[in-house]
């Protein structure tokens, strides 16, 4: 989905100068949130933005994974065999039961998303999307669990983003196990906690099947080095250092206080010596809904939050 609120015909001075890839949050069904985010960030820059699906999300997974009359029984059930679960919802219970029974689905389906992020990225520098010259830059506004995808693209030797790449991350960039996904609207506790014991304490027993194939990329590809590398602070500065200060001016994080899902002290900590600020909204909030609808005072907050993140990004990113 490209969007290009803002921008003349073809033959306007914003012709020949690439897009803005515009990546999304975990567990994320409609791009109702991000449609505002992509008219924005079009108006603003004068530059096409992509709002691209990662794997098994949006209109790339069953539209039945949010019908709640088909979730709720598999909920019921979830709970009946998990009873110490929590926050199972109707919303997450097809994310968490996958990820629960096979976890490394977590990380097989970033990697395919960066396989067609890699081939998107190569179009357009190519001029094969319609609209957009080639040879222009492409760049990236990355939000929560885009931005770990983004981080493992920066990390990649060699990177599916081109050298001129410039990239914004917000509410986003710590290491995995920083992070706590357990949401109603992300995954439920099991899932998230199966995640982590995986991930965290790779490799901790003998795999075989889709496991040995993922043994083969997290030891074999740029990719997954990458990924293992973003799983813990301490694996990140061991292999790579300080690895996002070196981007310089192509690189800036926005994140707002309170967050619990991606805390700000594990964004800088993780982003260390890179451009990084953490912002009081003034008013209330979550990680899966930064700009929630308000009234009264509460809603200029919001409203000038919202204005702010996107007037910085497009300073940034123009």
């Amino acid at each position: 989905m490209i969007s290009r609120a803002g921008l003349p015909d073809s033959g306007n001075s914003a012709a020949g100068r690439g897009a803005i890839i515009l990546l999304h949050g975990l567990n994320e069904r409609s791009w109702n949130k991000y449609l505002q985010w992509g008219v924005r960030l079009a108006a603003d820059t004068g530059r096409p933005v992509v709002l691209f699906p990662l794997a098994y999300h949006m209109n790339r997974s069953p539209r039945s994974w949010i019908d709640r009359r088909i979730m709720m029984p598999l909920v019921s059930a979830r709970m009946s065999l998990l009873p110490d679960t929590r926050l199972s919802t109707f919303v997450n219970v097809a994310l968490s039961t996958r990820m629960t029974i096979s976890p490394q689905r977590f990380m097989l389906s970033g990697y395919q998303t960066i396989g067609d992020l890699r081939a998107l990225i190569t179009s357009l520098r190519e001029g094969k999307l319609p609209g957009i010259s080639e040879g222009g830059p492409v760049d990236i506004f990355a939000y929560s669990i885009g931005a770990l995808v983004t981080q493992v693209m920066m990390l990649s030797d060699p990177s599916p983003l081109p050298d001129d790449s410039r990239v914004m991350l917000f509410c986003g960039g710590s290491t995995f196990n920083r992070m706590n996904g357990t949401s109603k609207l992300i995954m439920d506790s099991r899932a998230f906690d199966m995640l982590l014991s995986f991930y965290v304490g790779w490799p901790a027993r003998a795999m075989n099947g889709d496991r040995e194939r993922l043994i083969r990329l997290m030891n074999d590809t740029p990719e997954g080095e990458a990924f293992y590398a973003m799983t813990s602070l301490q694996r990140l500065r061991d292999l790579r250092g300080r690895p996002f200060s070196r981007y310089g001016e192509r690189f800036k994080a926005v994140t707002l206080a309170g967050d619990s899902v991606i805390p700000p002290e594990a964004v800088r900590e993780t982003l260390g010596g890179a451009d990084v600020e953490v912002w009081e909204p003034g008013y209330p909030c979550t990680h899966e809904s930064p700009f929630p609808l308000l009234t009264g005072e509460k809603a200029d907050a919001a409203d000038h939050t919202f204005g702010r993140v996107f007037e910085t990004a497009a300073r940034f990113l123009s």
